[in-house]
């Protein structure tokens, strides 16, 4: 996703869902102390007004990206912010910078793992950057029915050559039939001791079909590979397949003119846990 400034403009329900979860955890996280990290931290507009203001004073904050145009965005916008500093960094990667292996206090994430290919290998390098006794609060998709369409639009002729590897793009858990007893496990089998751990509904309504699809392309991982003469076409696809699975209410535009407002229903998993002190 290195479409910066289109995902500033259509990243309204990922802000909102993330100020939900910073609000609920406000007292956790104000007791965050040192060096903390988010990841998938994208142009750092979560942050350096979500995050940063919550952590205690006494800590620093690193914003990690695999998207060197994502850090580029957020180092040149927040220069000025002495705590904070951005970092471009795959949490997927095989093997951790060394100057990276239990450096952090604490680790956040939101809005960024479902994205990864390896689930398991994220949480494992989460745990390598986290010191002893350090701690971890994440939120990510669970489920949505966009991811589906990624499938449907995948079996046209016509896209598919751009679009193989669909597959890799829908998330682990939104296969599980009980996406939250896969989180756990997968926690516990990494080595971390669970504080919480959730699943919840969410809901957001996009006001138009052109705010749904800004919204869309912005997170779309094939937009970049499909070739010029087919892209507004692609677009229009893509829209007409998420929103053939969501809820329509007809409105009037000012114009008077007849317009949809789309009802988008998904879920998040929550967690929020412990590297233990014995371990290195």
């Amino acid at each position: 996703m290195n479409m910066v400034e289109e995902y500033v403009n259509a990243s309204k329900s990922q802000y909102r869902d993330a100020f939900d979860i910073i609000e609920e955890f406000k007292k956790e996280m104000s007791e965050m102390r040192g060096k903390c990290i988010d990841i998938g931290c994208g142009p750092g507009d979560v942050t350096k007004k979500l995050i940063l203001p919550k952590l205690s004073l006494e800590a620093e904050l690193v914003g990690a990206d695999i998207s060197k145009a994502m850090t580029d965005y957020a180092r040149q916008k927040y220069q000025g912010e002495k705590r904070l500093s951005f970092l471009q960094l795959d949490i997927e990667t095989l093997a951790l910078p060394n100057e990276e292996l239990a450096q952090y206090s604490n680790v956040l994430s939101f809005y960024c793992l479902h994205w990864c290919h390896n689930s398991w290998r994220a949480f494992d390098n989460i745990y390598k950057l986290l010191r002893p006794g350090g701690k971890a609060l994440v939120m990510f998709l669970a489920w949505n029915d966009g991811f589906d369409a990624y499938m449907r639009i995948h079996e046209n002729p016509r896209y598919k050559p751009y679009m193989e590897d669909a597959n890799r793009f829908v998330p682990f858990f939104h296969r599980c039939k009980d996406s939250r007893a896969a989180l756990r496990k997968m926690l516990e089998d990494v080595g971390f001791e669970i504080l919480h751990c959730s699943r919840r509904e969410k809901s957001f309504v996009y006001q138009n079909m052109q705010i749904l699809k800004r919204h869309m392309i912005a997170v779309n991982p094939f937009i970049s590979r499909i070739p010029d003469h087919l892209k507004e076409e692609f677009e229009n696809v893509v829209v007409r397949e998420v929103a053939s699975q969501k809820i329509l209410f007809p409105n009037k535009n000012d114009n008077g003119q007849q317009e949809y407002s789309i009802l988008d229903r998904y879920h998040i998993l929550v967690a929020y846990v412990k590297k233990p002190s014995d371990k290195c």
